[in-house]
């Protein structure tokens, strides 16, 4: 990433800074300043692809795994120039601003899943050429929705974050990448679907982009902890006693007609059985079982069995 050069009284001093090879990222490379990052990356690719097999099996409905093969950094021109092969890309960006992270899916990999989704085989060598299908179109729609779920995952080993797609390019002369610097970082992956293995996906992602969440790696780590704070657990303990509940008990639950309903008047008696099983009800729950009888000429409940 280039540094612009700084003010001095010497001319001489201006030109070498301006002439200065601009410095590159060592994104890539063990020991360099961004090891950490790359560490952390590592842990996005595995859950990356772990999530696409995932997503991914739940539309193909076949014998699938990816697997990441490898990154490096090149240059936006660099890696357009590399690209062979049909392949589609798809837009996705990160927040509402910033340049975009494309994704190439390889035409071979794409016709595989339509065949499969299809309820085909997949034979490795099959692929599509030229204008897209329908079935082709239909299937883009459900990897990028696939795609974009996978990777808000696999970021999220090291902090929330959203993608959002936003459609796909067939023409890689179409694609564009408004950088300040250059490079970016290819990340790519294969699958092996119905047994056969397939170039499947590059993810290209600017290198600033990446830097940019390094202060997130060092965020502090909320830890759980089984200490009970007792002024805590006193005050709780005082607040449930102060909740009141309806109690009640149930004598009897006799049935009627409508007929005998109906003659009811004043001065009539309802007979009630005796019995030792008198449930004692709170709220809506049965809380105890017991008996009925007297106590200071009043009517009371002994409680003889707690469920």
């Amino acid at each position: 990433m280039s540094n612009a050069p700084s003010e001095t009284i010497s001319a001489d001093t201006d030109n070498d800074s301006a002439n200065a090879p601009p410095i590159e990222h060592s994104l890539l490379k063990k020991g360099g300043p961004d090891d950490h990052l790359l560490s952390a990356y590592r842990k996005v690719e595995k859950r990356l692809a772990n999530q696409l097999k995932s997503q991914l099996m739940a539309f193909v409905s076949a014998d699938l795994a990816i697997e990441m093969t490898g990154n490096e950094t090149l240059q936006f021109p660099e890696w357009l120039q590399s690209i062979e092969g049909d392949a589609v890309y798809l837009e996705y960006h990160n927040g509402p601003s910033g340049p975009p992270i494309w994704v190439r899916i390889s035409r071979t990999f794409l016709s595989g899943c339509v065949d499969c989704f299809f309820g085909g085989q997949f034979d490795g060598n099959s692929s599509a050429s030229g204008k897209l299908s329908r079935s082709e179109t239909a299937i883009i729609e459900r990897l990028g929705k696939a795609i974009g779920d996978s990777l808000i995952e696999g970021w999220s080993v090291i902090c929330e974050t959203s993608f959002r797609y936003a459609g796909y390019i067939q023409d890689k002369d179409d694609l564009e990448m408004d950088l300040d610097d250059p490079n970016i970082l290819i990340s790519a992956a294969s699958a092996t679907l119905c047994g056969h293995a397939v170039e499947a996906f590059h993810f290209a992602q600017p290198i600033d982009g990446l830097v940019a969440i390094e202060p997130q790696l060092h965020r502090p780590v909320s830890r759980e902890t089984n200490s009970v704070d007792p002024v805590w657990q006193r005050s709780l303990k005082d607040s449930f006693d102060q909740v009141y509940m309806p109690v009640r008990s149930v004598l009897a639950r006799p049935t009627m007609n409508l007929s005998q309903l109906s003659q009811l008047s004043v001065g009539d008696v309802l007979p009630v059985s005796p019995t030792d099983n008198v449930p004692l009800i709170i709220g809506d729950r049965v809380f105890a079982h017991g008996s009925i009888g007297e106590q200071n000429g009043g009517v009371a409940f002994k409680i003889k069995q707690f469920l």
